[in-house]
């Protein structure tokens, strides 16, 4: 029983203490309007008096087979260019046009979904690094708003035209090469490299030396809906990334870092960086350092254009 008695004790003890510590430490997030929204919500909004815009950011066959009433088609290559790698942040005029194409005003919400986890992430950075804090992305994809009880058209809107003014591009959260090259050269104890690609890719293609390896995937629950703000917070501090570290994420092309970014925008995390050029750009460059698992060598794989 004393035996018992001293345990519990100790338990006791050490709980506490971990509680004190976390008092003493606590993490400072920014607490912002969700940049998420749940279908079920959205379904509120379509039955409402709220003018929003709706993107839909299916490829074009998939827009063709059912959308959201009223969504308007923007696919992932109206927003990024191809230099010096593919899926770079396209320039500001050209995000002007595709937005006036699409009949988009500046001052006005949009809500913006995909089927694939990462072009509606995509597009809200895209929004936010052009100064616009007016779009949200619907949890879940067309699945979810589907599961909604949203039904589906194929019939495509009629467009009115707009003229999208942009600000100019934020370098907030966004960082080059040079950036991630000067961290390996003079590291900053307080910067943290984030890999969202695979294990395998790691083993495959190898990874920038001192980054933590977090596949993107982790961000979303089994049904593809984004984690909770609470539980994106417990994961990444776990992995020893609390919102004071200047977190810069990447992954092979910049596309699966976007719901990652926007994962830890939604939760309060601001210094962080999306590296734009990715791994393809940084790997593609022989006088960079690339970092394999012991005893592997890197093999060459198929192009993974995310």
């Amino acid at each position: 029983m004393r035996l018992i008695a001293k345990k519990l004790t100790l338990t006791l003890l050490l709980v506490l203490l971990a509680v004190t510590v976390s008092a003493c430490n606590p993490s400072d997030y920014v607490e912002t309007e969700s940049q998420i929204i749940s279908a079920s919500d959205f379904a509120e909004l379509m039955v409402g008096d709220e003018e929003f815009y709706i993107i839909d950011m299916q490829k074009p066959e998939d827009y063709k087979k059912g959308h959201v009433e009223g969504a308007v088609n923007v696919v992932k290559d109206d927003i990024v260019i191809s230099v010096p790698v593919d899926n770079m942040l396209t320039s500001k005029a050209k995000f002007e046009n595709a937005m006036s194409e699409a009949g988009i005003e500046e001052d006005t919400t949009v809500y913006i979904y995909d089927n694939d986890r990462m072009s509606a992430a995509r597009l809200w950075w895209s929004f936010l690094m052009y100064g616009n804090e007016n779009a949200k992305v619907i949890d879940g994809g067309i699945s979810a708003i589907e599961m909604a009880g949203i039904e589906l058209t194929n019939q495509a809107p009629t467009i009115k035209e707009s003229q999208y003014k942009a600000g100019d591009k934020s370098d907030l959260y966004i960082a080059t090469m040079g950036d991630v090259k000067d961290q390996l050269d003079e590291p900053n104890p307080n910067m943290i490299l984030l890999d969202v690609r695979t294990d395998q890719e790691y083993i495959e293609k190898g990874k920038i030396p001192s980054s933590i390896m977090m596949d993107y995937a982790n961000v979303f629950y089994a049904d593809n809906t984004f984690k909770s703000v609470q539980t994106i917070r417990i994961d990444f501090i776990d992995n020893g990334m609390r919102p004071e570290n200047e977190i810069i994420m990447y992954c092979q092309t910049s596309m699966r870092a976007a719901p990652v970014f926007l994962s830890l925008y939604n939760a309060g995390y601001r210094n962080i960086k999306i590296y734009d050029g990715a791994y393809l750009e940084w790997s593609s460059n022989p006088n960079n350092p690339v970092e394999i698992p012991e005893g592997t060598a890197v093999l060459p794989s198929k192009k993974d254009a995310s």
